[in-house]
């Protein structure tokens, strides 16, 4: 069945398709286009780029420190206040 004349329901579906060329026109138009990432986006991609180029656990010193810790000549108040500075140093 074919719907002519200046009936309600025929404007509306005329409306719609030409609705529905207008985003197809659209849509192409934005392939075109570039994106930009935002600042915390950026700030994620090296953030991840420099947890990359940690380097590896040093075991053979992690066992040296586990040892002067257990022997008392690592682990002094002194020795807590330096490693603290050191890090916030690196921060």
């Amino acid at each position: 069945m074919k719907i002519q004349g200046s009936h309600p329901l025929y404007r509306l579906t005329s409306v719609n398709d030409a609705k529905s060329a207008q985003r197809t026109n659209q849509k192409s138009s934005v392939q075109n286009e570039t994106v930009q990432i935002s600042g915390e986006g950026q700030w994620m991609s090296e953030l991840k780029s420099a947890f990359e180029n940690i380097p590896e656990v040093r075991t053979d010193e992690v066992d040296r420190a586990r040892k002067d810790i257990a022997s008392g000549a690592l682990g002094s108040e002194e020795d807590f206040d330096n490693a603290v500075n050191a890090l916030m140093h690196e921060i």
